[in-house]
């Protein structure tokens, strides 16, 4: 890349650059998402628009943004609706994760149509990279931050 630098001991790199640069990269990081979100809505549109009803995906998938805490979650939910009132109220059931980067998407995906199981397979592998980068990119943030206490902690008792 070209805007990466190596760091050498004379470099006016400081703390306040890596964690901008964690800041950017997160930014760039939901973007990405955020275009793969949007692309998903898009085709499952045009899906159920070639499918019958029986066939429509009832997969969905959100983007939580955590502001304070500089982070957002990919989520899958299944897509239902509740009677109430004599009226059909949408309702989403969000599907749990679990350990790791990824979706169990077997048992989620079980009862889907062949086209949505394969978007969802495709999208579940590039959110699972993002899940895995912005797990990193938290564990570099609470690092510098760790490295700033003890730095601030030494000089208030020197």
């Amino acid at each position: 890349m070209p805007n990466e630098h190596p760091v050498s001991a004379q470099s006016d790199f400081t703390e306040q650059d890596l964690l901008q640069w964690v800041e950017t990269r997160f930014e760039q990081l939901h973007a990405q998402a955020k275009m793969l979100v949007d692309d998903y809505w898009r085709q499952l549109k045009s899906q159920r628009q070639k499918h019958s009803k029986s066939e429509s995906g009832r997969i969905g998938v959100r983007i939580r943004r955590r502001e304070n805490q500089l982070s957002f979650s990919i989520e899958w939910y299944r897509m239902a609706t509740l009677r109430q009132n004599g009226q059909n109220k949408p309702i989403a059931q969000y599907l749990k994760k679990g350990r790791g980067y990824r979706y169990p998407l077997g048992n989620m995906l079980k009862s889907e149509p062949n086209w949505e199981v394969e978007l969802v397979e495709e999208l579940e592998t590039e959110f699972a990279h993002i899940r895995q980068q912005l797990d990193q990119l938290g564990k570099i943030r609470d690092a510098v931050q760790r490295y700033r206490k003890v730095i601030q902690a030494r000089a208030i008792n020197a």
